[in-house]
């Protein structure tokens, strides 16, 4: 056997000793491996994968869990702004603890902590970037030009030597794209928050604050915009301005390696994260949480894991289309969850829903526990997140009860809408505080159906005809 490998190796270095030199390729990269034989010797290898064939993901549960998310960030703010505890504490909050105010902690507030869901938003924005725009094999552009409007398959390179069968991406095309995806809704709900002010809306109109909203760049600096949840959009903004970049870079890491790389990210921003905000807190920073969370190279590395997690992927469904073992997996595969009666997919719903509960039982408990709660969970979800993606995309476990409600056409459809939803329940909210003062107590009831119906009716008839006139 091993005369018989040494002989292999010894007729292939002959056979490329007598190939025609390739002309040099484009910045460095070389054309990709594609014979199903050479893949599999990359796979164990532990080298990079290389693609030029694209392959079906069902991304549908992803549209699904994308419903929950936002489902469940707007149940959760109409909490604070409802009587809702008041309604089943209507003598008054219980208190207990020292006779110093500060000290007391009040039982009885409701709190979902739905701020835990927006990694959710992250992980799956990485993920589906990739499966869109980055399935087939990138390089990095040679020039300016080049990673400014990309290259086609097969194109020469810039300086007329050479070629790569490598395209590169184009980053104009697709920031036009994302722009036209996000901008009629962000401008749209900044200016009616500006002009309908509510209590928890009314941030001061400056030139500086204005040219920063109009920019995308309000969290970039440490700001608000003046609609307070639209700093996820800005953040969005900074993650498509690194994309092409990132895209190349990601699909040469190893397929054994996107794991520990996805988990180097994760440990990354639990450390700067929680850093960061007892740098701002001995600054003397309000609320240095807040102004760290909304800060995009803060989140960065939790969109990277989506396009870890997306990589990850697509290695396991080109191995299982060419018959081969899978290059990496996850270690949530099926058979470790209660000695394989469940489908990781399911194992992890039950995890999220009762680290989620657990968290509100505590704020419940004590209203000081909030800050600390959101707090946690923002930097301790995205690891399951990343996990449960990853889960909810295996085709094996599409029997899972939890991957079939998340494909269901009612959660899909809330996915469809949700980032209209999003961008638009807030206002209801403010513009509710603003004739009623605190909402009642069924608030938190109507506001999701309430909000559902406004994010439809402004997706199909203002994101999505306006979309469609400044696309490419």
């Amino acid at each position: 056997a091993i005369l018989s490998t040494l002989a292999h190796d010894l007729r292939e270095r002959r056979l490329r000793a007598a190939a025609p030199l390739a002309p040099p390729p484009c910045g460095g990269m070389a054309a990709p491996p594609v014979d199903a034989e050479a893949q599999s010797r990359s796979a164990e290898g532990g080298a990079p994968m290389f693609y030029t064939k694209k392959v079906a993901v069902n991304t549908q549960a992803l549209n699904g869990m994308r419903g929950l998310a936002v489902l469940h960030i707007v149940i959760n703010h109409a909490f604070p702004l409802s009587n809702t505890s008041a309604f089943f504490f209507p003598e008054g909050f219980p208190v207990y603890g020292p006779d110093v105010a500060p000290q007391l902690c009040r039982v009885g507030g409701l709190d979902l902590m739905g701020s835990g869901s927006l990694g959710f938003f992250f992980i799956i924005s990485g993920y589906v970037l990739v499966i869109g725009y980055a399935q087939r094999t990138l390089r990095p552009g040679a020039t300016l030009q080049e990673s400014m409007h990309g290259a086609p398959e097969g194109s020469p390179c810039e300086d007329g030597e050479g070629a790569s069968g490598l395209p590169v991406l184009n980053a104009m095309a697709f920031l036009q794209g994302r722009f036209a995806r996000l901008a009629p809704m962000y401008y749209l709900t900044s200016v009616l928050a500006v002009l309908v002010p509510a209590p928890v809306t009314a941030y001061q109109v400056t030139p500086i604050r204005t040219v920063l909203m109009l920019t995308g760049t309000s969290t970039w600096f440490f700001g608000d915009p003046f609609l307070v949840t639209l700093w996820t959009v800005q953040v969005m903004f900074f993650f498509y301005l690194c994309f092409p970049a990132l895209a190349p870079r990601i699909q040469r890491v190893p397929p054994r390696q996107l794991r520990s790389l996805a988990m180097g990210m994760y440990v990354f921003q639990v450390v700067t994260y929680v850093g960061g905000y007892f740098l701002f807190d001995g600054l003397g920073v309000a609320m240095p949480w807040m102004r760290i969370r909304n800060f995009p190279p803060m989140r960065l590395p939790v969109f990277v894991m989506g396009m870890c997690c997306a990589m990850q992927r697509l290695h396991a469904l080109h191995a299982r289309s060419e018959g081969r073992p899978s290059p990496a997996d996850s270690w949530v595969r099926p058979g470790r969850f209660c000695c394989g009666l469940l489908h990781p997919a399911t194992g992890l719903a039950i995890v999220w829903v009762a680290v989620m509960l657990a968290f509100s039982l505590a704020y419940y408990m004590c209203h000081q526990m909030r800050t600390p709660a959101r707090f946690t969970l923002e930097v301790a979800l995205p690891i399951l997140y990343y996990e449960w993606v990853y889960a909810a995309t295996d085709p094996d476990q599409a029997a899972s009860p939890v991957v079939r409600f998340f494909q269901s056409r009612p959660m899909t459809w809330i996915g469809e809408v949700s980032m209209c939803t999003y961008m638009t329940h807030f206002l209801l909210v403010a513009w509710w505080t603003r004739l009623v003062g605190l909402l009642p107590f069924w608030a938190p009831l109507a506001l999701p159906l309430v909000s559902l119906l406004v994010g439809w009716f402004v997706t199909h008839f203002v994101e999505i005809p306006l979309g469609g006139l400044l696309r490419p």
